[in-house]
């Protein structure tokens, strides 16, 4: 339509949007905010949770090793147990402690017992120490389990226990990270869609805009300011809303010796909130120039 110099069309807000203050926020804004922030909060409970598994395995994971025990009165089974142990592939090494070692170490470590060392040592068995080239090989604790019984020693099944969950830890950790880029892509979506209605909506202040000089950039500028603070503000009450699961969970996982805060969640929240709103705002002004915006 063909408009003369110096007529504002009608139902035409000639105010720049805002110039460089924010869009007012309406309900579609609220919503997409907390559907949002019920995202973010499901990715920082997810990884509190990987926090949390990683504590309780603790520094072992780094080095991963596994005890068999063999009673002192099957010490002649102690050369064979250990070849026997030595020759699965995923074994780096066996080091045998005989009760003597065993009971040195344990009262370094137990610097308050009662008993000299030739009493512990009468109550300790003869300890091998098996050191793991990857503890996820099929079939390898079954293997020391098999050896172990045929040779009348028994396993550290808590040390299995501990590995098994080093394994499933690093599986969780990778379908985290695998579920946290779908929730950004899915949050980056939602907020584009938010703020196309409001492009929708305020068509004629654009197209008034583009046709007064303004650059791209000062187009949308506003509203990816907005998709911003959408996604920041997101994070941010995530962030709040992980309190109560901590403090609700503290004492159960202080007996695990499990210590979670939320602070290191907080940063990664906020920066990731703001980063898709930001993307998802990039996205929904994409086509601001190309007259794809109809016109009121």
């Amino acid at each position: 339509m063909k408009q003369q110099s110096g007529i504002v069309p009608d139902k035409v807000n000639p105010r720049l949007p805002g110039g460089f203050n924010l869009p007012p926020f309406g309900i579609q804004q609220v919503l997409a905010l907390m559907i949002v922030c019920i995202a973010l909060w499901a990715v920082g409970v997810i990884w509190l949770g990987i926090q949390g598994a990683g504590q309780w395995v603790g520094s072992w994971q780094d080095d991963i090793r596994i005890h068999v025990y063999l009673d002192s009165s099957n010490a002649k089974k102690a050369p064979r147990l250990k070849q026997e142990l030595e020759s699965i592939a995923q074994v780096s090494s066996v080091r045998q402690f005989s009760a003597q070692e065993a009971a040195a170490l344990m009262q370094n470590w137990l610097s308050d017992a009662s008993m000299n060392q030739n009493e512990l040592a009468s109550h300790l068995p003869i300890s091998f120490e098996i050191s793991l080239l990857d503890e996820r090989a099929e079939f390898l604790f079954a293997d020391i389990r098999d050896i172990a019984t045929k040779n009348s020693a028994r396993v550290n099944e808590d040390e299995v226990d501990l590995a098994m969950a080093h394994h499933w830890i690093s599986q969780a950790g990778f379908l985290a990270g695998f579920a946290s880029l779908v929730l950004a892509f899915a949050m980056a979506l939602i907020i584009s869609n938010t703020l196309r209605m409001t492009l929708l909506a305020r068509s004629d202040e654009i197209h008034l805009m583009r046709l007064m000089g303004a650059q791209e950039w000062f187009v949308r500028l506003p509203f990816i300011l907005e998709g911003m603070v959408l996604g920041a503000g997101a994070g941010v009450a995530a962030w709040f809303l992980l309190w109560p699961v901590v403090i609700g969970t503290d004492d159960w996982l202080s007996t695990m010796q499990i210590d979670l805060s939320s602070w290191v969640m907080f940063l990664p929240l906020l920066v990731g909130g703001a980063f898709v709103g930001t993307v998802g705002a990039m996205i929904a002004t994409a086509k601001v120039t190309s007259g794809d915006i109809p016109s009121n």
